[in-house]
């Protein structure tokens, strides 16, 4: 089964998120900041990371900037309600964004389109 690392400080919306992504056949790395992040991706290697851009702890946006640094880096969905956020996270490296709130179609299409499902 594919990893997928999901980085959001709301636990609400982790909650949703993960219910989503185990519904496509995904296992899900929860996380409430960036912190540790890279570690789960050098352990798990993850197909994609769902970062929300602010968080306590460690923000999403250097963590994004992190990641871009790793060979065989995981696709990258910055996750935001802000779309200025979310325009800069594309010029850090960002493969995809998505804006709260999420909709299971909208997250699914999303990670068809950077070829992480098929369905």
């Amino acid at each position: 089964m594919s990893s997928i690392i999901l980085a959001d400080d709301d636990e609400l919306f982790r909650a949703i998120m993960k219910r989503h992504l185990t519904r496509m056949g995904f296992d899900v790395i929860e996380e409430t900041s960036g912190k540790h992040v890279l570690a789960h991706i050098r352990e798990h290697h993850p197909v994609a990371c769902l970062i929300d851009l602010v968080m306590d702890e460690k923000e999403g946006m250097e963590t994004i900037s992190e990641i871009q640094a790793l060979p065989n880096k995981p696709k990258v969905i910055a996750v935001s309600s802000n779309p200025l956020y979310l325009e800069f996270a594309q010029t850090l490296g960002a493969d995809a964004i998505v804006t709260k709130p999420v909709a299971e179609e909208s997250l699914r299409a999303t990670l068809k389109q950077l070829g992480v499902v098929t369905s």
